[in-house]
């Protein structure tokens, strides 16, 4: 089956230059942080969005987690099918557009269901942004010097939210929580002025992305020349390799089930527990996320690769099982409640090793999948980490806190329970995956090299 797959692929060709695959990486980067913008600003101003709204822990989880992560899924796998077949730039520029006009329309909502619609429309945007980021990249660089774009690219997550917090946090101290005067929309609240400004800066980056080069389609350094290949037949190449495919897709998934939870939650955490203003809580975990979030993707793309030149084609997995073990004692930590140093620790712990999954999930995918399949294993699997972590880690943690404690002051506890379920379930299935994968890849390799000869 995989000889069918790798098809009409006569001729050799080369990688592009290490100074246009670097160019078109960082574009593309530009577009990661400016998405995990626009996805987390909103996380900030959990209190004053639920106090004007008037809305309950579990139905401000539903904003942040389900409205996005559901229809981002939902949306995931047919815009992954147009990666793998299309002009993936002009894709990534259309999905830039339209997430950024749906955070601003977020910030004109004035109930639950207006603001529903347009988190909503935020994930159906957003589904491009991976797809079209991963398979572009892997066909800038060769798969001994991918770990490093992919973390780089990776890292935008937490430029992007980090940024955002840190930005949105110096101006709500600056605005104050009031009413301000805009032209044309009359008296709005802080909070929905900051979500139209994070949501409009998008539309300066959207043209940007059609000016970098679209790479050929390459395996192994030889051109596809046809891409796109029947469902039928992607869904007979999960089921001759499920369980490495499910293995990776839980594995990870339950991984990112904590950074989700976090990410809803943390800021709203240190205002609620420890007595922190939201531009302090900001100002905090934005820098945190700023700066141990891309130093933690861009060492797991360096370990992975260093492991990979050792010749161990299981290398992300193990540096991602690591990571979410010491994920899983930070966790604890916030359950405990402890001083205000122990809390900033295991915050520093969870937005570094927290990062390690984003860019080597998606990596480990390109070493298991054909080129033809890329981009819809890792929609797959997005849509998968977004439909369980994204719509339901921030509403797993609300549902604890109202229905089970009756407590919001207890947030703390309830965080603590979900990150360290999740990540040590992550540890676990990604160790019991591990020589299935290893089987994946040796099968991938040699029909490759059959191929080439």
């Amino acid at each position: 089956m995989l000889e069918a797959i790798e098809s009409g692929r006569p001729k050799a060709a080369s990688y592009p230059s290490r100074r246009t695959a670097w160019a078109g990486s960082l574009v593309l980067t530009l577009g990661c942080v400016l998405a995990f913008a626009d996805r987390n600003i909103i996380n900030l101003f959990i209190v004053p969005i639920q106090r004007d709204l008037g809305l309950s822990d579990t139905q401000i989880s539903l904003l942040v987690g389900f409205a996005f992560g559901v229809f981002n899924a939902l949306f995931g796998l047919p815009v992954a099918r147009w990666v793998d077949s299309g002009r993936r730039k002009t894709i990534a520029a259309a999905g830039v557009a339209v997430w950024s006009v749906a955070t601003a329309s977020c910030g004109l909502a004035a109930n639950f269901g207006q603001m529903f619609l347009g988190r909503v429309a935020v994930g159906a945007g957003e589904a491009a942004v991976t797809p079209c980021g991963v398979s572009m990249i892997a066909d800038y660089f060769p798969p001994e010097r991918r770990g490093a774009p992919m973390g780089v690219f990776y890292g935008g997550i937490f430029v992007g939210g980090g940024g955002a917090l840190i930005v949105g946090g110096l101006i709500w101290r600056h605005l104050g929580d009031r009413l301000v005067g805009v032209p044309l929309l009359g008296m709005i609240h802080s909070w929905q002025l900051i979500l139209i400004a994070v949501g409009a800066a998008g539309l300066l980056v959207a043209p940007l992305t059609l000016l970098i080069r679209e790479p050929p389609r390459l395996d192994s350094g030889r051109r596809m020349e046809k891409a796109g290949v029947p469902l039928s037949v992607v869904a007979r190449y999960y089921a001759d390799h499920a369980r490495t495919l499910a293995g990776h897709n839980l594995g990870f998934c339950l991984q990112n089930f904590a950074l989700h939870a976090g990410s809803a939650w943390l800021p709203t955490l240190l205002v609620r527990t420890q007595g922190w203003s939201i531009a302090q809580a900001g100002a905090t975990f934005g820098a945190m996320m700023l700066i141990l979030g891309p130093a933690g993707s861009a060492t797991a793309g360096v370990l992975a690769d260093y492991l990979a030149r050792k010749g161990r084609t299981d290398g992300k997995l193990l540096v991602s099982i690591g990571a979410a073990l010491m994920c899983c004692l930070a966790n604890a930590v916030f359950a405990f409640n402890p001083s205000s140093a122990a809390i900033v620790a295991a915050l520093a712990c969870s937005a570094f090793f927290g990062t390690f999954s984003l860019p080597l999930a998606p990596g480990a995918l390109q070493e298991i999948m054909p080129n033809a399949m890329r981009g819809q294993a890792t929609a797959v699997y997005v849509g998968v980490t977004n439909l369980i972590a994204g719509g339901l880690a921030a509403t797993a943690v609300a549902l604890i806190t109202d229905f089970v404690f009756h407590d919001k002051a207890k947030l703390n506890v309830a965080f603590g329970i979900v990150g360290v379920a999740a990540t040590l379930s992550a540890a676990l299935i990604l160790t019991f995956t591990l020589r299935a994968f290893r089987g994946t890849a040796a099968d991938l390799a040699q029909a490759q090299v059959r191929l080439d000869d």
